[in-house]
């Protein structure tokens, strides 16, 4: 019995933000967990310096072209990906950039389009799109660009947020570049802090008191889509910040202890999202609960983690569900 001739898989990692070593550990694992009887896959560096790969035949490093994801074989002709894993976290994986080139060149990927990606990826549009689809978001006021502070400026933001509020870097992942602002003196620097990882606007957001729970949404491998057990956050800092995310400064405790309403709003919130914004393959939903009210939106990822630390290979785990078997599922249905 003749076997399928694996599919060719461009694996792209790395990128040119400050997420770029979280991605790289995510590409190890993803490439450390690919069925190699489905998938032949290659490994592509994405930095500042350029695109290249070590080629399988030989392991030289040679150049990737980015409008077709391909490169020179050692016999002269070219290797070109059938489909594309996307596993970069930040720009250009998470804002649409690449997305867009993939579109181009028609390589199925995993990832939502390039359309839904630039949305996600930018805070305070993201709001406003869960804002319009009536689900819950914390009150915020943005930051533009350039925008002139002055002492009037600060007493409307506080008059219309309250302290403390959250400062975010509107396109940036990881909690980078974010701080959480107890005083009024705080808020202008935390503002100058979150330009220097993202040049754009700045999202002020009002805080949320409550428990902080996050939940997974993945295709169910029959054309459907499958919401994952709900886990809490608990950290030992201020905020899920980097530290706290892949430098074990909180737990993760999944399944949470919560009751089947409460699991149930969660997973029902993760879902609307997912469907609302019309994302696609893995992404992983924020949430806060705040006492008496329904659940909070605090942050999308349309390209979460998929390291030893992250925690959606952690809720599929739950399940029952393995990393060969999330891989799989997730380049399947890119073709769907």
């Amino acid at each position: 019995m003749e076997h399928p001739t694996p599919r060719r898989v461009a694996v792209l990692a790395g990128g040119y933000s400050g997420e770029a070593a979280v991605s790289r550990k995510s590409a190890s694992m993803v490439l450390a967990h690919m069925d190699r009887a489905l998938f032949a896959p290659v490994l592509i560096h994405i930095d500042v310096e350029g695109w290249w790969c070590e080629r399988p035949s030989d392991g030289m490093r040679v150049p990737v072209d980015k409008h077709t994801f391909s490169f020179a074989t050692a016999k002269g002709d070219m290797w070109a990906p059938e489909l594309a894993f996307v596993i970069v976290h930040g720009t250009p994986g998470e804002d649409g950039i690449l997305q867009r080139s993939l579109e181009a060149a028609r390589i199925p990927h995993t990832t939502a389009s390039s359309t839904v990606m630039a949305l996600t990826f930018h805070k305070g549009q993201t709001t406003r799109a869960l804002r319009e689809a009536g689900l819950p978001v914390a009150a915020s006021a943005e930051v533009s660009p350039g925008e002139r502070w002055d002492d009037q400026r600060q007493r409307d933001v506080l008059a219309q947020l309250g302290l403390p509020v959250f400062v975010k870097p509107n396109e940036a992942g990881s909690s980078l570049g974010i701080s959480k602002v107890n005083v009024a003196a705080e808020l202008w620097p935390a503002v100058d802090a979150a330009r220097k990882e993202d040049e754009g606007s700045v999202l002020v957001e009002a805080n949320l008191n409550g428990r902080e729970f996050t939940c997974g949404v993945i295709p169910d491998g029959a054309g459907g889509l499958q919401v994952l057990p709900v886990t809490e956050i608990v950290t030992e800092n201020e905020f899920f910040d980097y530290a706290a995310k892949y430098e074990g400064q909180s737990q993760e405790i999944t399944p949470a202890a919560l009751d089947a309403r409460d699991t149930a709003q969660l997973q029902s919130t993760a879902l609307r999202v997912y469907n609302a914004l019309d994302l696609r393959g893995m992404a992983r939903v924020d949430m806060m609960m705040v006492p008496g009210e329904a659940a909070h939106i605090i942050e999308i990822n349309g390209v979460p983690g998929f390291s030893e630390a992250s925690i959606v290979p952690q809720q599929a785990a739950a399940i029952g569900l393995d990393k060969r078997a999330l891989v799989t599922r997730l380049l399947q249905a890119a073709t769907l």
